[in-house]
């Protein structure tokens, strides 16, 4: 799957050119209906699609030096807004942070508290969403890019929400 949306992505650069400006970086992508968008470290616009049957609910890629963030319809759409928009902070956090040219083993928990930070900060996300992110995390047995198992990791979205825990690079 991956190697398909890998190629979905390589056609789309080799079809904007080295960096894609037309309609996705022009119109506002929007997340549980609210717009959103997504700087790297570079200063660069990231590219957020929509993209069916990704896997994940969301991935965080580079292709040809351009930024993308993608993310599953059908997977967010059950998800309450919050945690939706939770996701998409995640993935533009992994731009933001430059994990894509020097990821860390503390990565994933960054990436988690770069979001809630900016979540709360934007006043999309008060600290009771976190807290009703529990049933959609609990099962997750975390993974082996570095998220930690669901209750861990809720606690440690809770220590960002509330100023306890920073990431390794502050933006």
């Amino acid at each position: 799957m991956i190697r398909y949306v890998l190629a979905f992505v390589v056609s789309l650069s080799a079809i904007f050119g080295s960096y894609p400006r037309a309609k996705a970086a022009e119109s506002a992508f929007k997340v549980a209906g609210l717009p959103m968008a997504c700087t790297d470290f570079r200063g660069r616009s990231v590219v957020s699609l929509q993209v069916s049957q990704l896997g994940d609910v969301g991935r965080a890629w580079v292709v040809n030096t351009v930024p993308y963030i993608l993310l599953d319809p059908e997977l967010m759409r059950p998800l309450p807004k919050t945690l939706q928009v939770f996701f998409y902070l995640h993935e533009c956090a992994h731009h933001v942070l430059g994990h894509w040219y020097n990821p860390t083993g503390s990565s994933e928990n960054d990436a988690d508290c770069w979001a809630i930070k900016q979540g709360r900060e934007r006043a999309i996300l008060r600290r009771q969403d976190v807290v009703n992110f529990e049933p959609w995390l609990a099962k997750s047995g975390g993974s082996a890019f570095g998220h930690l198992p669901g209750p861990l990791r809720l606690k440690q979205m809770l220590a960002c929400f509330d100023g306890a825990v920073e990431t390794a690079q502050q933006h």
